[in-house]
């Protein structure tokens, strides 16, 4: 199965997102946005697991979990990747105390070591919005999106666990599915 580890993110951030999404849509650009229910902030993306390694996999993320604060964040501002002239990712930025994002991530990294994941090299902690699929509509959205007053006034929410999410690709899009949740109690 593929899997990945997962920042859940409250309604009211995901509310916003949409929003702005929606406000971005107006212009009709080429670009395949992500479902009000797949928002999330990815901490690390697993890759295929198998079955027998769930088990241990669980066991090692909660210990994450045990080692690792709660931490407040604010989400707010649009981004893209790698930039606004050649996009292929459009996102909403995420702050806050991202040192305590950055601890959680390494202790997850340092606990599936043990089972030859590759650590992560950098973390960009964002939560996508869409893909973009072709230029069609960028030049009219751009247009629109320095209009949106409230693009980039932050909004904060507090995280107290994280989850391991499995991914199930099918022709309408991914399907993600909690596979178990971890408190963080640091």
């Amino acid at each position: 199965m593929r899997a990945f580890v997962a920042i859940p993110v409250p309604d009211d951030i995901k509310q916003f997102a949409r929003m702005l999404r929606n406000e971005l849509g107006r212009a009709r650009p080429d670009v395949k946005w992500v479902e009000y229910q797949n928002y999330h902030i990815t901490l690390k993306f697993l890759g295929e697991v198998e079955d027998k390694q769930l088990p241990e996999l669980k066991r090692n993320l909660r210990l994450a979990g045990d080692s690792s604060p709660p931490l407040n964040l604010s989400a707010g501002g649009i981004g893209f990747f790698p930039n606004r002239m050649r996009p292929r990712v459009i996102w909403l930025g995420i702050n806050g105390e991202l040192d305590k994002a950055d601890f959680l991530g390494d202790r997850v990294d340092a606990y599936l070591s043990s089972m030859d994941f590759e650590p992560e090299r950098k973390r960009s902690f964002h939560l996508t919005l869409g893909r973009v699929r072709s230029e069609t509509g960028w030049k009219e959205m751009l247009k629109v999106l320095d209009k949106i007053p409230q693009k980039d006034k932050m909004r904060s929410f507090r995280i107290q666990h994280f989850e391991l999410m499995k991914s199930t690709l099918s022709p309408a899009g991914p399907v993600y599915t909690v596979l178990e949740t971890f408190t963080l109690n640091g």
